[in-house]
């Protein structure tokens, strides 16, 4: 940020008019300053998953501790965006463009009374109408739980609003004067999605007789299910199915309802089967009204997102932007320290012409744009900026032993390298291999024994970057010695730059731990070739049990990895799974729909670019 001085005018010894041409250029450059700020403010166009935000950092043992942020619900009211999540810091906050936020707090009069502990809240419904923004924690102390309002988020101000029983994963619906609350049902985590009406005019709140309805029934019976169902946590970080084929005995965990409404259709999605895993993903019914009848679709799940740096996009919440774009905020799964260590990822969404909705997953953890303006997803979305960091030479100035330099190019965020000592000035070192163009770089920091003690006012980063063509000259790229940088800092750079080196030197780590990172990823153009298409694409279909499917290709020359794209149309290919291993030829699918027909083709990627498969084929 610039630094504005302020001259006291009534002290310079100047004539008149040396006087007045002394203020006209004064006032022209402090435009100007304020001119390149706003530049430099909005400058930013972009965002990496997971978001870049201020996670908290929890976990009771200093050895274990994670960083708990799930089930978001995001609610653009009156101009402004505004974000709710599970555990985190508490509050909730607020975005003018969905790429910097402000934490905010709930004010005192409604802490005690409206979240569980007065700090954090589990699972939140909150939705807004012209006048309010309304917030519940299911998670509370007491039933029935109180239900807050505000007529303007951004000032922090709230007031009790009503009260109304507790329920598992509650999301409101408005409309027509009544709140729609879709849950999980009593029975347990595998239990099916419910719903209730409640009247918004009595809310003292009861529940309208006889509104109650089953929307889901839970699953009982794992042999008929779709295979996106399978596990709870059996396929918690398993790209395929693999040994556990045939042999998934756990049932799945429906939660997190989410209610739309496009062109007359009501979409009623959920997440399944379970947050502990990269699987977790959003499946979705359609009817005519909000109280049912729903159909399931053939092209569900909706939000498959499985094979990159984090994976998972489930229990999340669609919702507009001020120009009418449509979003999907959802839970994304780390699961380093424990299951439920989580972040949130942004998508685009968007509902084709048959009604069709899709989330746009596809390479979600890369650099994407966020357009203030009307956009077509098709045409706008991915930057096209490639990875040019996954499995990059690293050394580092010292390590722990298993986590080696390696771990910081091994596009994973459950592998990490760590310092041997807990002091500032540790780096590490990247080599990219040759002179590329950087248009952007994620920082992905772990917390390794940090002081429990400490508040979250100490729970940030402080580090510089440089970089090097030859790997002896360096250039300070990105100083960030005395601005505070969070869990996965991202920096979309002004010009791109020209390296062949990447140097990051730790300055001081979250909570005074030590220097680790689960991946420093790079993001621009490489200077080499296209990887070839790959050939002989085929796929065969289980004959026991047709949930399953094993896609073979063959290998593909300058691949650093492969995507399988798959739908139950050609042309709806909505569902994404990235193989990173690039001597990998083939995959075992195992989350199809029964009797549903599906068509396949497989991409090829490297640091240069995509390049499309030719062919469909169907099983």
């Amino acid at each position: 940020m610039p630094v504005i001085r302020v001259v006291n005018i009534l002290h310079l010894p100047l004539s008149c008019n040396r006087f007045n041409l002394y203020i006209m250029k004064r006032i022209s450059l402090l435009l100007f300053v304020l001119l390149g700020f706003s530049i430099l403010v909005e400058a930013q166009k972009t965002i990496c998953n997971p978001l870049d935000l201020s996670y908290g950092c929890g976990g009771k043992d200093a050895n274990k501790p994670y960083r708990e942020c799930a089930d978001p619900v995001i609610v653009t009211f009156k101009g402004k965006y505004y974000l709710f999540t599970t555990q985190d810091r508490g509050g909730y906050r607020m975005s003018d463009d969905l790429i910097h936020w402000k934490d905010m707090e709930f004010s005192d009069n409604v802490r005690k009374d409206a979240i569980a502990d007065g700090t954090h809240y589990v699972a939140p419904a909150v939705a807004a109408d012209s006048n309010y923004v309304y917030f519940f924690d299911f998670n509370g102390k007491r039933s029935p739980g109180l239900i807050i309002r505000s007529s303007d988020p951004s000032t922090g101000k709230w007031e009790p609003f009503g009260k109304i029983r507790m329920s598992a994963d509650p999301h409101f619906w408005i409309e027509n004067g009544k709140i729609y609350v879709y849950s999980k049902s009593s029975t347990g985590f595998s239990g099916g999605i419910i719903s209730v009406i409640i009247d918004t005019i009595s809310l003292s709140k009861e529940v309208i007789p006889q509104s109650q309805s089953i929307l889901r029934p839970r699953i009982t019976n794992m042999d008929t299910c779709a295979g996106y169902h399978f596990g709870q946590h059996e396929l918690a970080r398993e790209l395929e199915a693999g040994k556990l084929k045939y042999n998934f005995k756990r049932q799945p965990c429906p939660e997190g309802s989410w209610m739309v409404k496009h062109d007359g259709k009501y979409y009623l999605q959920y997440a399944t089967p379970g947050t502990a895993s990269q699987w977790y993903c959003d499946f979705v019914l359609v009817g005519d009204n909000p109280k049912g009848p729903f159909v399931e679709q053939p092209y569900n799940p909706i939000s498959l997102n499985v094979g990159g740096f984090m994976g998972s996009a489930g229990h999340s919440c669609v919702f507009q932007d001020k120009y009418e774009n449509w979003w999907q905020v959802s839970t994304m799964w780390v699961g380093k320290y424990t299951g439920f260590e989580r972040r949130v990822g942004l998508f685009p969404v968007k509902f084709d012409k048959e009604g069709r909705m899709k989330v746009y997953t596809r390479f979600g953890e890369y650099p994407s744009y966020i357009p203030q303006k009307k956009f077509d997803p098709d045409k706008i979305n991915w930057t096209g900026w490639n990875l040019l960091s996954k499995d990059k030479e690293c050394t580092a100035s010292s390590f722990e032993k298993g986590k080696e330099p390696s771990k910081a190019a091994d596009e994973d965020i459950r592998t990490w390298w760590a310092a041997r000592y807990k002091k500032p000035n540790e780096w590490l070192c990247m080599n990219l291999g040759g002179v590329k163009t950087v248009r952007a770089i994620q920082v992905n920091f772990t917390e390794i024994e940090i002081d429990k003690n400490l508040k979250d006012a100490d729970d940030y980063n402080l580090y510089k970057l440089y970089v090097s063509k030859d790997g002896k000259n360096w250039t300070l790229l990105i100083d960030k010695s005395k601005e505070k940088a969070f869990t996965h800092d991202y920096v979309e750079l002004e010009k791109p730059v020209k390296a062949a080196y990447i140097k990051i030197e730790s300055i001081y780590s979250a909570k005074n731990g030590k220097f680790a990172l689960s991946d420093l990823r790079v993001f621009g153009e490489g200077n080499g070739k296209l990887p070839k298409r790959p050939g002989n694409v085929s796929v065969l279909r289980d004959g026991k049990d047709d949930r399953y499917a094993t896609v073979k290709w063959n290998k593909s020359q300058n691949a650093d990895g492969y995507i399988v794209q798959f739908g139950y149309r050609k042309d709806f290919l909505n569902q994404t799974i990235r193989v990173k291993d690039k001597d990998k030829t083939s995959l075992d699918i195992h989350i199809l729909i029964p009797g549903q027909k599906y068509y396949y083709r497989v991409d090829a990627y490297n640091e240069n670019g995509v390049v499309e498969g030719r062919n469909i084929v169907a099983d």
